[in-house]
């Protein structure tokens, strides 16, 4: 009994150390000819400065016979060093830079490198001047807010207590409202072509509803998370909460476009509620009494509205949350802001 539990022991001994042996062989690095010396990966480049792309053999018998890079999906051939303007970049924020190299033993080898393109100047800071407060609804916890012909349509979150509601935006009346499934925390809304998009807040889920009606008739989906939403030109814009904004078709929602928000400093992230003034985004940044003006077509952050004192919240002894809530009231030329649980709306003008 003795003897078979020592050859056990001597078994287990053996399996282990051929379990270790294996766990460090370190598998055979491919060999490079040659290296990308520039740019470096991640590196930051301000709007308007050059890049600089260089590559170096590092072997005399297998030297470059020509190398090309492809930026946004142009080709270019180049010899070694090559130069060009971060303009040829339209977006702000992350940026792929492919760089091939064909070399005299006929191999081919290929690096990606990541740069993120910086703005230069710091936002325009803008003012307000309150001209008007209304009353809101305590009991809303305001995820999207729009005016449309005179009326306030208003989604409300929160699992369980979620609704879609529409209110005269003279004297806060409620005109109709719907209640969401338990299952579904409403999100930001916009309107397209009489029907009221709603996104649901981690159910990567929408829902499309008649303007009048309020009866449901449609659905749509997607991979993220549902935050704002608003509507410019023929597409429907959503933010995911992070620094990205997607343009979608209205009719399918396939994703069409993305840019990254970007200030002086970097990305901007928490993107929330969204809405559309004079052909730019208006967003508020979730947790902060900030307005973002941004640029559609690059990500470019070019203004800022600080809302910080517009609500005393000191005085206020009931429940509240962050600001959230963005209209525009295009005869006035001006925004109705709110919050979640927030006794007023407020209708600001910007001043230069």
């Amino acid at each position: 009994m003795k003897d078979k539990i020592i050859f056990l022991i001597l078994i287990c001994l053996l399996i282990s150390c051929e379990n270790d042996r294996k766990s460090k062989t370190v598998s055979p690095r491919i060999k490079s000819f040659t290296k990308v010396s520039s740019p470096s990966n991640n590196e930051i480049i301000k709007k308007g400065d050059s890049i600089f792309v260089e590559i170096k053999s590092m072997n005399k018998n297998n030297y470059i016979i020509n190398s090309k890079v492809i930026i946004e999906g142009d080709t270019i051939n180049f010899d070694k060093k090559f130069r060009f303007s971060s303009n040829k970049f339209i977006k702000y924020g992350k940026k792929q830079i492919k760089i091939i190299r064909q070399l005299s033993n006929n191999k081919i080898e290929t690096d990606i490198k990541s740069i993120y393109i910086y703005p230069i100047d710091k936002p325009k800071s803008y003012s307000y001047e309150i001209l008007k407060i209304l009353p809101h609804d305590i009991n809303t916890y305001t995820q999207g807010l729009i005016l449309y012909n005179n009326i306030f349509f208003e989604s409300s979150g929160q699992y369980g207590k979620s609704f879609l509601r529409k209110t005269n935006s003279i004297n806060g009346n409620i005109i109709k409202e719907i209640k969401i499934d338990d299952n579904y925390f409403a999100e930001g809304i916009t309107i397209y072509d009489k029907s009221i998009y709603m996104l649901t807040w981690k159910s990567k889920k929408g829902f499309k509803y008649d303007i009048d009606s309020f009866e449901k008739i449609g659905e749509f989906n997607y991979q993220t998370e549902g935050w704002g939403l608003t509507t410019l030109n023929n597409q429907i814009v959503m933010s995911d909460g992070s620094e990205k904004i997607y343009f979608r078709n209205p009719h399918t929602f396939d994703l069409e476009n993305t840019i990254e928000v970007y200030n002086n400093n970097g990305k901007v992230e928490n993107i929330n509620e969204l809405e559309t003034v004079n052909g730019k985004l208006y967003c508020n940044i979730y947790g902060k009494d900030l307005i973002l003006i941004i640029d559609p077509n690059s990500g470019l952050v070019i203004g800022e509205i600080n809302l910080e004192n517009i609500f005393n919240k000191k005085n206020y002894n009931n429940t509240i949350d962050v600001m959230n809530g963005i209209a525009y009231n295009q005869k006035n030329n001006s925004l109705i802001i709110t919050g979640k649980w927030w006794p007023s709306m407020y209708e600001i003008k910007i001043l230069n």
